[in-house]
């Protein structure tokens, strides 16, 4: 945890308060009598941000105008505070000051807040306990005197070498090019997007994660700009990036880029004071004519950027009687790379250490940084941060490598795990995938299949609880309609697993290509498999290059898109689903209750998220873990459009057909309560890994890949076609079923109501109920025009 921060060094040259030594026993939880009684002096250090020093003035003009005390006891109960002013700050030069604190009697932990007004709302919640983990402060964040945080044990105190770490509120983010690969760009400016409005003072996942309340907000509009950027931390998954440049001479065009690890497609965490600098690798052709199409739309392989967090922490910690061992974690970097940059900390005093590596790839390393760093109680002796680059040969082949670097210092050693992603020959143009039998494509989607997936909502492993989906072919379960044209390019010989594939050589105009089908394509084949590193269903090898490219095969899921009008009429909602999804199916068994009243137990093939829904994770919007999960709510869509009592009592429902996909329909009352009769549908709490509680609505399955699907909170909508509609019951896990309130049930099939009233799944708290409800407002068979909307789930038999 060597990395990126504000130090506050901690000498013991006074006490802690001004009176009797009992009350010196009393703070720091034993009598010692060699303490002074005045006070304890604290020197505060601010070190570099990475290239520049969080001041934008010159580095004598003082960066700490005031210092805020607060006291906590063991039980973290607010004790009160003291604010240092200016004038009682000295400056020592080259970032440095002194200032002396005190803290009330049984003052366990202090807390300590620069260049900010702390409030007794901020210090303390309605119970008395510690809100600074809750409060915020927000507005554009003052680089020359930013608000800093840290935190330091009173027992802590009792060891002359403790020291306090203060970290900056926030992030920032800037914006290069590589001048060697990158000829014909110039950038003009970037912005950032959805980034937090406003942070914590403080923060209980620091380095590891952003918790921000519920209330936060996240900007929608900023300004171009070049240089460094600040913004407040903001979790992954949120904020983007607009670049704007001109491509090839011509104008301004604007590019999208998302904060993803290198290597991966999992976004990463905006963590307070640290520096994201986006290099542009490579171009390929000009970005969107208008910012908004950018925004509009995912990120695509026209613009390649390389995402790098300043430092990677440290996480792996060892050590013997006299010394210490600390490494970063695994480092994943993209099979292009030239570097991949690590960090190590050790304490041994002659600053000796070894870097040996596994791997021929990896052929040498240069020391980037070195950073003595203060002691503390937790880390005794004086510790060196190096952060060196490894120097990497680029992997051409289709597929990851691993190798390992081992750091020692002493009798201490430690690995860190370096992954090389393969060469990403989906964007290769000469071997661009072509998807065929997929009805509502454009030629241009038919002709980059692996682009068009960009456009693909749900796929990617962000929506998907961490899966991986969006590297590979898709044949889809139930009925497959899909078939691949792979380029087939001279010197190339495919291997393939026939019991999983056809592949055929054709000639399509003056193009080579092999036919990919699916070798099992008969009608309702729910069989779900995967392709592995291990077991490899397609692979290319070219006799001349000797490169070979692998594609993943996945028979888990369907692609389906929402149009005409199920993306339409038949919803209600302030934004409505349209466009493609992706879903993957699992096997889910009920319990049947038959009329006789034995039981059977029957499985449903279901999709893993609603309609509409780009996310198969749960959500609730009490929860700041899962407020990123908005999207696993799909589209809210009415349930019917009869009329008048004739219409309703029809069997066949319009509205329903339109919404099915193939075999997959809205699920009946009979499905969901025979997962509820046999457990498998249940509301569970659970609690987020911020340690928020929760009610979660989940469908244990009988599936290897996904072991539990959820139903998300959504509420409902109310409200007339030509009207803005009403939202309800937020709180709320709702579903429309396709089952009608039936005879035995309360309504006389000969009734003017019947067919008016379906039943819906409500789940609240710790209630779940199948209950009913009109789908349209009026009486006596009257269809008055303010219908209601919910998410529906799709199932097959």
């Amino acid at each position: 945890m060597y990395i990126k921060k504000l130090t506050i060094w901690l000498f013991m040259l006074l006490a802690m308060v001004s009176t009797a030594c009992s009350d010196i026993r009393d703070i720091v939880g034993g009598g010692t009598q060699d303490l002074p009684s005045d006070g304890v002096v604290l020197t505060l250090k601010l070190p570099n941000f990475t290239k520049n020093t969080v001041a934008t003035r010159a580095a004598t003009e003082q960066q700490i105008n005031s210092l805020c005390v607060l006291c906590y006891d063991a039980g973290d109960n607010y004790l009160g505070m003291s604010t240092i002013s200016s004038a009682n700050i000295k400056d020592k030069g080259d970032d440095t000051y002194d200032v002396k604190v005190k803290a009330v009697q049984g003052t366990a932990t202090l807390h300590l807040v620069a260049n900010a007004d702390v409030t007794e709302s901020d210090a303390k919640d309605a119970d008395g306990k510690n809100n600074l983990y809750n409060a915020t402060r927000g507005g554009n964040p003052n680089l020359d005197a930013p608000v800093c945080w840290g935190s330091v044990k009173v027992d802590d105190l009792l060891n002359s070498k403790t020291k306090v770490w203060l970290f900056r509120q926030f992030a920032k983010a800037s914006v290069t090019k590589d001048d060697t690969k990158v000829k014909n760009f110039e950038i003009t400016g970037f912005k950032l997007f959805n980034t937090a409005t406003k942070g914590t003072i403080a923060t209980t996942a620091l380095d590891k994660d952003v918790s921000l309340p519920s209330s936060v907000a996240y900007t929608k509009e900023g300004n171009y700009s070049m240089g460094e950027h600040p913004f407040y931390e903001t979790p992954a998954g949120k904020a983007y990036m607009i670049i704007k440049a001109k491509y090839d001479g011509g104008p301004d065009t604007f590019y999208k880029v998302e904060f993803f690890n290198n290597g991966t497609s999992t976004p990463m965490a905006l963590l307070r004071n640290h520096h994201y600098q986006v290099k542009v690798t490579a171009v390929n052709h000009e970005g969107w004519s208008k910012e908004q199409e950018a925004i509009d739309n995912p990120t695509e392989n026209r613009l390649s950027v390389e995402v790098v967090d300043d430092n990677p922490p440290i996480v792996n910690m060892i050590a013997c009687k006299d010394y210490e061992l600390g490494v970063c974690d695994k480092q994943t970097v993209k099979g292009n790379a030239g570097t991949a940059t690590i960090t190590f900390v050790t304490t041994k005093p002659d600053f000796q250490y070894d870097v040996k590596w596994n791997a021929d790839w990896i052929t040498g390393y240069n020391v980037t940084k070195r950073v003595v760093l203060p002691t503390s109680a937790e880390h005794p002796s004086t510790g060196t941060l190096y952060t060196i680059d490894l120097t990497l040969t680029a992997n051409c082949q289709s597929t990851a490598q691993s190798g390992t670097v081992t750091i020692t210092s002493g009798d201490l050693s430690r690995n860190v795990d370096i992954i090389q992603k393969g060469y990403d020959f989906r964007t290769d143009p000469n071997r661009l995938v072509q998807i065929r039998g997929l009805a509502g494509l454009s030629s241009d989607d038919e002709a980059d299949y692996f682009l068009w997936m960009h456009k693909l909502q749900g796929i990617t492993p962000a929506e998907n609880q961490g899966r991986v989906r969006n590297d590979g072919l898709h044949f889809f379960v139930g009925n497959n309609p899909v078939h691949y044209l792979i380029p087939h390019l001279t010197g190339d010989h495919m291997e393939y697993d026939k019991s999983r594939v056809n592949v055929k050589e054709i000639t399509d105009g003056d193009k080579n290509f092999y036919k990919v089908t699916l070798a099992d394509n008969s009608a309702n084949n729910y069989e779900k498999w995967i392709s592995s590193e291990a077991v490899t269903i397609i692979s290319i090898t070219n006799a001349r290059t000797k490169i070979t490219v692998s594609y993943p095969v996945y028979h888990v899921g369907l692609f389906a898109q929402l149009t005409g009008e199920a993306a339409t009429v038949y919803q209600l909602g302030k934004s409505k689903a349209s466009g493609w999804y992706y879903y993957e199916m699992v096997d889910v068994e009920a319990k049947i209750t038959k009329k006789d009243g034995t039981t059977e137990y029957k499985t449903y093939h279901m999709l893993d998220r609603n309609l509409g829904a780009s996310n198969n994770g749960y959500y609730s919007p009490s929860t700041t873990a899962l407020a990123g999960n908005e999207g696993a709510k799909g589209g809210y869509f009415i349930i019917s459009k009869a009329q008048s009592s004739d219409e309703a009592k029809k069997t066949k429902n319009d509205v329903v057909d339109a919404l099915a996909i193939g075999n997959f329909k809205v699920c009946d009352n009979k499905c969901l309560q025979g997962l509820i009769d046999n457990n498998n549908l249940a509301i569970v709490e659970e609690k987020t890994h911020y340690g928020e509680v929760y009610n979660c609505l989940r469908i244990n399955t009988d599936d290897m890949y996904i072991p539990q699907i959820f139903i998300p909170m959504s509420g409902y909508y109310e409200g007339k076609s030509n009207e803005v509609p009403v939202y309800k019951d937020s709180y709320h896990a709702n579903l429309w079923t396709s089952s009608l309130l039936s005879v035995y049930q309360g309504f006389s099939s000969t009734s003017l109501e019947y067919g008016f009233w379906y039943l819906y799944l409500d789940a609240f708290g710790k209630s779940l109920n199948l209950s009913n409800y009109r789908f349209v407002s009026g009486s006596s068979g009257v269809n008055k025009g303010r219908y209601r909307a919910m998410p529906v789930r799709l199932v097959a038999e």
